[in-house]
């Protein structure tokens, strides 16, 4: 890392102004009313495609379900099931139809999928003794015509309440594309609606630069700023934008299209009409990160930032515009949804040098550059982040303490903080102490833990270092972890008749972090086990028969602490 001197710190040393962009998106030529609503419910909209979420961007449609799990859901055209994924997290059940006009539609977060789907998977389930799967199918195993019931919705995996998620892809790129524009008969006459306009100081970073608000007023359809000129103390500037929009009838869900023109020449947009997965990361790169995880609201940047590669905006253009010159600039921003329902904000800004101000400079901060490897060595600790890893100049600081608890068996290692991104993982190589005997070192785990969430990884040990990967910044040390998982039965007790019951259920978790395995064998034999969060749950069916059981319980952390039950019940 390099050291920052300078009472600006952090300034960009070549930093890339907006071009003039001539530029526009590209039209596409989608399938208009091939696919059919994939359920017999009114669209009602909880999220829409490219909304923003944590760490990814929506992928899809959520269709409410009037709250309520197991209404039919139906094939939005025909094809063949190429694939079906069950997962705790993510899409929880859902399935994957293969369509012959080169498309690909997914239908998650499912209860039971359709009779011979459901018995087939359950067989796999049981054959595998594993409850996640992912399974492909060729294009005769299980056929599909247009509007055939293929599943009841559900809350299975990430979700947050019932509904169904709704993607339609490119199938050979699996590029998730918007399904706004295919026509699903979902009306919208609804404006985007602004919730605040805001304006960085781009002569530094922006995980140093704070967001500046402009005042806006409304002037008919439209906004400007209170201010007849906004008077800006830096002359380099780009902008962020806090907006929501919805349809007829729907929740306030995320932006579609968002264009910035100075001076009547356009300088960047973004348009959410298809990305990939690989891509959904780099939401981190277009929202102030540091402001919403600080329990801001979400702003959208109107630049792109040097180490990004976010495909939503134009290529070529960055957004990060020039006015030293002390003339007064026209700004135009143009926000607008798939109906092209439109929302404007128009108004005139001027750099001041008299109020110029300069950032002040932290010491200890050292900088992490994007496009480039980074590393940072310290005592009895390494660490090495990808040339692809952070999006913007990082002014970062290390810090280190002693352990306040017996378990912890290395320094408290401080890598910055959680409110900067990390786009991909990066490695860490942490020093223990004091040596550890041979037998000890195989229950000991490298932890982080940040404001956000608590992590623990097993690694593995390199001359005398654990090595483990992560993706998130925050403290990280060494555990010794020598404490076995709690289980519990919940709504039930050991011995209990459960004769009128139709499900039965654990909650399992570990101190350090997550569980690394969950088995239960009912009468020696292994039984299926959903999970949600912490909780396990069986759904009584044929090898769950009337009369007594022994029910075993195993639970096993990433250190390989285990804890071992057997309970008994009745049906």
């Amino acid at each position: 890392m390099t050291k920052i001197n300078r009472p600006a710190l952090f300034v960009l040393l070549m930093l890339s102004f907006s071009p003039l962009c001539a530029q526009t998106f590209p039209d596409h030529n989608y399938p208009v009313n091939y696919f059919r609503n994939p359920m017999n419910i009114p669209i009602q909209l909880s999220g829409n495609f490219g909304e923003l979420r944590t760490n990814h961007f929506h992928m899809g449609l959520d269709i409410r379900t009037n709250q309520r799990e197991n209404l039919p859901v139906y094939a939005a055209a025909e094809g063949y099931i190429s694939r079906v994924k069950i997962e705790r997290y993510g899409y929880g059940r859902a399935i994957y139809i293969k369509h012959p006009n080169g498309y690909t539609t997914l239908y998650a977060h499912l209860n039971d999928f359709y009779p011979d789907l459901n018995r087939y998977v359950k067989e796999v389930q049981y054959n595998t003794e594993q409850w996640e799967q992912y399974i492909e199918f060729p294009a005769g195993k299980f056929p599909i015509s247009k509007g055939q019931f293929i599943a009841n919705s559900g809350n299975t995996g990430g979700s947050q309440g019932p509904h169904l998620h709704f993607e339609i892809r490119e199938t050979s790129t699996d590029k998730n594309v918007n399904p706004l524009h295919f026509n699903l008969n979902i009306p919208d006459h609804v404006r985007p609606t602004i919730y605040g306009l805001y304006y960085y100081d781009r002569r530094f970073s922006t995980y140093q630069a704070t967001p500046n608000r402009i005042r806006l007023k409304a002037a008919g359809n439209s906004f400007t700023s209170i201010d007849t000129v906004v008077r800006v103390s830096t002359p380099i500037i780009s902008l962020g934008l806090s907006a929501e929009d919805k349809t007829d009838r729907s929740f306030k869900f995320g932006i579609y299209q968002a264009e910035l023109s100075m001076d009547d020449t356009l300088r960047n947009a973004f348009r959410m009409d298809d990305f990939s997965y690989d891509d959904s990361r780099y939401i981190n790169a277009n929202i102030d990160y540091r402001t919403k995880y600080r329990g801001g609201a979400y702003i959208q940047h109107l630049s792109i930032l040097p180490g990004s590669k976010s495909p939503i905006y134009l290529e070529g253009a960055t957004g990060v515009l020039r006015i030293d010159d002390g003339e007064v600039h026209s700004i135009s921003l143009v926000v607008k949804d798939v109906s092209g329902n439109t929302t404007t904000i128009n108004f005139r800004v001027r750099y001041v040098a008299s109020a110029i101000q300069n950032q002040a400079a932290n010491p200890a901060a050292e900088a992490m550059f994007p496009g480039q490897e980074n590393k940072l060595e310290k005592p009895g600790i390494e660490v090495r982040f990808s040339k692809t890893a952070f999006y913007d100049t990082v002014p970062f600081i290390y810090a280190t303490q002693q352990p306040a608890s017996g378990a912890i068996v290395s320094a408290v290692h401080s890598l910055h903080n959680f409110t900067v991104p990390v786009h991909d993982s990066f490695t860490v190589r942490i020093q223990p102490t004091a040596d550890l005997p041979e037998q000890l070192r195989d229950r000991v785990v490298m932890q982080l833990v940040n404001e956000r969430k608590k992590v623990a990884v097993k690694g593995s040990w390199k001359n005398n270092q654990l090595e483990a990967k992560y993706w998130d910044l925050g403290k990280v040390q060494l555990i010794l972890d020598t404490v076995p998982p709690v289980v519990r039965p919940v709504g039930w007790r050991d011995g209990s008749l459960l004769s009128k019951a139709t499900s039965i259920t654990f909650a399992a978790a570990d101190d350090a972090g997550e569980l690394k395995s969950f088995r239960a064998e009912l009468d020696g034999k292994w039984l299926m086990f959903s999970r949600k969060s912490d909780y396990f749950i069986h759904r009584f069916d044929e090898r769950t028969s009337a009369g007594s059981h022994e029910l075993l319980i195993t639970a096993t952390d990433e250190a390989g602490n285990i804890t071992s039950r057997m309970y008994r019940f009745t049906r």
